[in-house]
């Protein structure tokens, strides 16, 4: 098995930045190690709390990905519904915001 500790490490900070909640508890948000990557999905709910509805784990999962892009990261969705989180091959070149544009006048 192939590990990926600070690819791990920084999709959970990715993740963290943008509002999902990532720390141990009762969020049903999982981050875990595959060999191919990081695998980010959801645990199941038990009892009256029960897992996430379907629109709403495709929300997340959809939010979470474009988290993931925008930070350079492949993101593939797996047959169980999963990400799969792998580096890019190349380098994203993230372009610089430009300069103040002049104000125009129509008239």
């Amino acid at each position: 098995m192939v590990d990926h500790p600070e690819l791990f490490e920084d999709v959970t900070a990715a993740l963290a930045r943008a509002g999902f909640d990532t720390a141990p508890g009762p969020s049903r948000l999982r981050i875990g190690r595959r060999r191919e990557g990081v695998a980010v999905g959801w645990a199941p709910g038990e009892g009256s709390d029960g897992p996430p509805s379907r629109g709403a784990r495709e929300a997340v999962s959809g939010a979470a990905a474009v988290v993931l892009r925008e930070c350079g990261y492949r993101v593939a969705e797996t047959d169980d519904g999963e990400l799969l989180v792998t580096p890019a091959a190349e380098p994203v070149a993230v372009a610089a915001e430009p300069g103040v544009a002049p104000e125009q006048w129509w008239g």
